[in-house]
């Protein structure tokens, strides 16, 4: 798990370089072949944003995951108190 948790901000922060890449590689095709690039500026603009906020939602759900589970696995930690016979008043 540990090493899970060193990995995945390593590949999400790959993914998004990939992708703003491909975007770019998108505007410049666009500026060269005189193509839809208002549409093409408006995609960029819009998804490049809400992209990097779901990648950052992922990275962050991830990171709490991977953190919780090396929390799970330390030893020494107290155990969880046990449940009252009869349950709670």
């Amino acid at each position: 798990m540990e090493r899970l948790w060193r990995v995945i901000p390593v590949v999400v922060t790959a993914f998004a370089a990939a992708f703003i890449g491909w975007m770019i590689q998108m505007l410049r095709l666009s500026w060269t072949r005189n193509d839809s690039w208002g549409f093409t500026v408006t995609v960029a603009s819009v998804v490049i944003p809400i992209f990097l906020v779901f990648v950052w939602l992922a990275v962050y759900v991830m990171w709490g995951i991977a953190r919780e589970g090396l929390r799970e696995n330390r030893p020494g930690d107290p155990a969880p108190p046990r449940p009252r016979p009869g349950g709670t008043p």
